[in-house]
């Protein structure tokens, strides 16, 4: 290039000349090269082909795809990485999604995560995973759609977000001068906790008392630990919070509280008697403390025997047949509320084990008998009626008929 000649020194090639002459020869060479070239010019950079309206993500470096910046970028807000991987394994226990799946997903799931936390590839500084799903295929038997299906809902769950996507050879970059496929880079999440306490199962201490020396000579006068009482399972801890969840976001009613449940199929019958029951406890502040299914089943015999929400809620506050209502309800003093339920409602339980009427069905009993009475009174009213529009008059007065009534009996 005549520029370059121009501006570079006779002794050293790389060294600038800050000449006037050089300064403008330069100036001149950057505006002709700034200069647009045409579309048809052989020296216009071709476009890589690719799909129309989709966007691929360029996949992290080799050499950053386990670095701070390249994790932190997909950790979604409210997550951070796992601690250890055995509280991630805990962390997808406590999930709800995880404890009211299905059973045999619920266990696949479960085989899946901890064959995951077997492959190796990880990193404890970074908490990133290398699974190769050829591994996960040979050594525990998941099928290759099985496997992108569990690695889909752990990522739905929020236990797991994809750092560096895989890439097989084909794709990558000849300048790299790696010729083997690459696998997906994970990190394990779990959940920040709010309060920054961390949380478990365990019976936490809730003081420790020591003696004072000598004030007990013949007891021992080590710290005597007051421990509080263990936590419910993590499935009834999982369901209280699914609850919960729906009550405080529920915007309209789940189920009508004056229509039964005995319609459609069985599968419809079951959600529909999980439905009612959501409401009932939407409607019964002590029936949150346990769990929608806990409901269902013990209120189910009633459902099917045709009763609605409203008349189990009378039934827990009323005795049968009478107007007697308990003194008091179940929001104090009671600490087994499945059992309290049960009790209240075996009140309208026969004793050879029919069902009590509930309200709505004595009602519907009466509204009954007293259109039987209306449509018996109808009929008498148009029996009269049409009587009276075909009575004949007799050819005699009553005055001939009294008087040859009397002659008949005078004779």
């Amino acid at each position: 290039m005549s520029v370059g000649r121009q501006v570079t020194a006779e002794g050293d090639p790389k060294r600038l000349l800050l000449t006037p002459e050089n300064v403008s020869a330069l100036g001149s060479g950057l505006s002709d090269a700034a200069e647009p070239t045409p579309h048809d010019s052989p020296a216009a950079p071709k476009r890589r082909p690719g799909r129309k309206g989709k966007h691929r993500p360029r996949r992290v470096r080799k050499a950053k795809e386990r670095s701070n910046r390249a994790v932190w970028s997909v950790i979604p807000a409210g997550h951070k990485p796992a601690r250890h991987i055995i509280r991630w394994l805990r962390s997808i226990q406590e999930l709800a999604e995880f404890q009211l799946a299905r059973k045999d997903l619920k266990a696949n799931i479960w085989r899946f995560a901890n064959a995951v936390a077997q492959c190796p590839g990880f990193d404890p500084a970074s908490m990133t995973i290398m699974p190769i799903w050829q591994r996960l295929q040979e050594r525990f038997g998941f099928p290759a759609k099985s496997i992108s299906n569990y690695f889909r809902r752990l990522r739905d769950w929020g236990v797991l977000a994809v750092v560096a996507t895989g890439r097989t050879a084909e794709f990558t970059p000849k300048s790299s001068g790696r010729t083997d496929n690459e696998a997906a880079i994970y990190v394990l999440l779990e959940k920040v906790d709010e309060e920054g306490v961390e949380k478990s199962s365990v019976p936490v201490p809730t003081r420790a008392v020591n003696n004072p020396p000598h004030a007990r000579a013949g007891e021992d006068s080590k710290p005597q630990i007051d421990a509080a009482s263990p936590h419910a399972s993590l499935k009834r801890a999982a369901q209280r919070r699914e609850v919960n969840h729906q009550l405080l976001n529920r915007t309209e009613r789940f189920w009508d509280p004056n229509a039964t449940t005995n319609t459609g199929t069985k599968r419809e019958r079951r959600e529909a008697e999980r439905l009612a029951s959501l409401e009932l406890q939407f409607r019964s502040f002590p029936l949150q403390r346990i769990s929608t299914p806990h409901v269902a089943a013990i209120c189910r015999p009633f459902f099917r025997a045709g009763w609605t929400i409203k008349d189990i809620l009378h039934a827990i506050d009323w005795r049968p047949n009478t107007d007697a209502r308990y003194h008091h309800d179940g929001a104090n003093g009671v600490e087994n509320t499945g059992a309290w339920l049960k009790y209240r409602l075996g009140k309208w339980v026969r004793p050879e084990g029919a069902f009590y009427r509930s309200p709505s069905q004595k009602r519907a009993a009466e509204e009954t008998q007293r259109a039987a009475q209306r449509r018996a009174a109808q009929a008498r009213r148009e029996r009269e009626l049409a009587e009276r529009i075909h009575y004949v008059a007799p050819a005699v007065g009553w005055r001939e008929r009294v008087a040859l009534l009397q002659a008949a009996q005078g004779s």
